[in-house]
């Protein structure tokens, strides 16, 4: 760095062995005098060293002015404790005589404050060649100057629309909430498509989001078929998912959530069919009116901005549900391979097919296996961290297809199980029967567990993309988004089509896709955290485009092609890779692990291991009871799970702290 200045400015007559003994105190370890680094501040507000970069001071009598020199090191450097990753090194030079003012301390302070920010940092990396690395950083500078500016106006934090305004009026948090977006709903659509860098993300997002969708409506197709006799089938699944993500797409507030439809409305479709055909009531009229009525009471609650008090859902409530989730998915699969097992693997009937149970089993382990192993490929040594990502990225769509290929070409002589497509109407207005006291008021019932449904896993999902850990900025809009998905809803209900809301893991799964990455090391632990998301719509928009596409021209060819265990291959993969960022997961394999090999994490630095323990024990607890409640054989139980759902809140806020002293849960369960 001290020689490529001297070419620059070969004025200043730079003596390289005189700077460098004025830089270090050691000359046969060079462990420098006088560095300066950065403090950043994790997701629960913890300081911590910053280990990518170091700003070096020195002051010689051989320069008049101060100069500053920045290098990006081809590969991470270690420099000691606490700068084990140095990426980025700050070189400051500074006259012996000079004013305070702008002596070396204050020039390496400026510097270092400006390297501390994540995002600068990654797009510097980007950088192949100094003016590139110059124009970035200008640009980048410009940036945080304006951040900062537009913080000092108005400060835009997670849950500023959650309780934030004492005086109520009807619907002024759904105003608040466009008011707040409309600004960005330009940039919506141009963020990230300007770079080629931002279009290959995009482009890798909407093929693993248009295959993480459209596998899911197939097999929720074949089970609203066998529950409903036909009547709700995959196309009009897939017609569903297709135009309630268009309309999403376009109005929604938080855009980067993933809506579709869910196990638990599967179960509310079970009972509303169960009710009609026991009482010989229209199926589509009974439907329509439970649909219109949770529509109504989602709309109420978003006009009397009921999501306010969502502010009291914990993180430890999210962890719960989502791991309830990803469980309901890995169960579904066990359950279709026990099936298959139980009518085929035998020998003593023409039905019997011994190939056929075990394919289905090498298919959906095929499936998890090939997607797994490359989305961890990111983790791998080899190839660059760029091509790393984006083999990673496609790591559903190749398990899917190949498996799919395996299973419809390789082995075609055992025939496997495949959707049929018994209705070839597209989208068509279903016809209500006649109206009685009983339909109005039963199906009212109906809909507000179901709407109490929709309203916290919606909320819920909202709740985790809009974590700070994701680093979002154009804020939330939980009071819209639960009035556009009760409008979608509505014009669901009418059209006798599924019920869709905001759905886990799809979406922080979708966020996690948009978004750049930076590994960190912290003692010997690496992690990653996220620099940036692109915020756009593009990826759910032409996502949902694919999709309507699919539904009209490739049902049932190609996508009968797809053998259902690939369908249950898909929801485990997506269940085991959903638990990457989930804490409630991690906390669980503790217990299992060496106490000399825990993480260095926040909460083992200040909470005793036996309240680690304890804390995870009582969310186990709640997971065992929604576990039990959903997986129970009474349809009428379990469309209480909306209720024990919300029952978690109040759980946590009184009984949890009687258990627990409140400064461990706020090191266990802090945003």
């Amino acid at each position: 760095m001290i020689t490529k200045l001297s070419s620059e400015k070969p004025h200043l007559k730079l003596k390289t062995e005189n700077i460098i003994a004025s830089l270090v105190e050691d000359r046969s370890d060079y462990k420098l005098m006088e560095i300066m680094q950065g403090m950043k501040t994790n997701d629960r507000g913890e300081c911590q060293t910053e280990p990518s970069f170091v700003t070096i001071l020195c002051s010689s009598n051989e320069v008049t002015e101060n100069h500053v020199v920045m290098c990006l090191v081809d590969n991470p450097v270690n420099l000691g404790h606490g700068a084990e990753e140095i990426h980025f090194i700050a070189l400051v030079l500074s006259p012996l005589k000079e004013k305070k003012i702008k002596c070396a301390l204050e020039v390496a302070r400026t510097y270092s404050t400006l390297l501390a920010d994540v995002k600068l940092r990654h797009q510097l990396k980007g950088a192949t060649n100094p003016t590139e690395f110059a124009h970035i950083f200008e640009l980048e500078v410009h940036r945080i100057y304006t951040e900062e500016r537009a913080s000092e106006e108005k400060s835009i934090d997670h849950h500023q629309d959650l309780g934030d305004n004492k005086k109520w009026c009807f619907g002024y948090d759904l105003l608040n909430d466009i008011r707040r977006r409309a600004p960005h709903y330009l940039s919506d659509f141009t963020e990230g498509v300007k770079t080629c860098a931002g279009i290959q993300k995009i482009t890798s997002t909407i093929i693993f989001l248009f295959f993480s969708l459209i596998i899911p409506c197939i097999a929720f197709g074949v089970l609203f078929s066998s529950l409903t006799h036909g009547i709700i089938d995959v196309r009009k699944v897939i017609l569903s998912q297709a135009l309630s993500g268009l309309l999403f797409s376009i109005f929604g507030g938080q855009h980067l959530l993933v809506i579709r439809t869910t196990i638990p409305l599967t179960i509310f479709t079970k009972v509303i069919y169960s009710i009609s055909d026991e009482n010989e009531m229209d199926f589509h009229t009974f439907y329509a009116l439970s649909g219109l009525w949770t529509s109504l009471f989602l709309a109420v609650s978003s006009l009397t901005g009921l999501s306010n008090l969502m502010r009291y859902c914990s993180r430890s409530t999210e962890e719960i549900f989502a791991l309830f989730v990803s469980i309901a998915f890995t169960v579904d699969a066990i359950k279709f391979i026990a099936d298959e097992f139980d009518y085929h693997f035998c020998f003593d009937s023409e039905e019997c097919s011994a190939a056929k149970s075990l394919l289905s089993l090498l298919l959906l382990l095929g499936t998890v296996l090939i997607g797994c192993e490359i989305y961890n490929f990111r983790y791998s040594p080899y190839l660059t961290a760029a091509k790393r990502s984006l083999v990673a990225d496609y790591a559903l769509p190749v398990a899917v297809l190949l498996m799919a290929f395996t299973g419809s070409w390789v082995f075609r002589k055992v025939e496997m199980g495949t959707f049929h497509d018994d209705n070839p109407t597209n989208f068509v207005f279903e016809e209500w029967g006649e109206l009685t006291t009983g339909m109005i008021f039963g199906s009212m019932g109906i809909g507000f567990m179901q709407g109490l449904l929709i309203f916290m896993d919606q909320n819920i999902a909202a709740s985790v993309i809009n974590s700070p850990s994701y680093r979002l900025k154009k804020g939330p809009a939980y009071h819209l988004d639960i009035m556009v998905v009760a409008i979608i809803n509505a014009i669901m209900s009418v059209f006798g089509l599924p019920l869709v809301h905001g759905a886990l893991p799809h979406s922080p799964l979708h966020v996690r896709a948009l978004a750049d990455v930076e590994e960190q090391c912290d003692h010997g632990h690496v992690s990653e955290i996220i620099v940036d998301v692109k915020e756009t719509r593009v990826t759910t928009f032409v996502c949902h485009i694919l999709i309507w596409i699919s539904a009209l021209f490739l049902i049932p060819k190609p996508l009968n092609y797809i053998p259902i265990p690939v369908l249950y291959g898909l929801f485990v993969f997506l269940a085991i890779v959903a638990l990457d960022d989930l804490e409630l997961w991690e906390r669980l394999l503790l217990v299992f692990t060496e106490q000399n090999s825990y993480p260095p994490t926040h909460y083992i630095r200040k909470v005793p291991q036996k309240m680690v323990h304890y804390f995870t024990l009582v969310q186990l607890i709640q997971l065992a009871v929604l576990c039990a409640v959903s997986f129970s054989g009474y349809p009428y139980l379990k469309m209480l799970f909306p209720a024990f759902l919300a029952l978690m809140i109040p759980i946590r806020l009184k009984l949890v702290p009687k258990l627990i002293r409140e400064q461990y849960l706020e090191a266990l369960d802090g945003q």
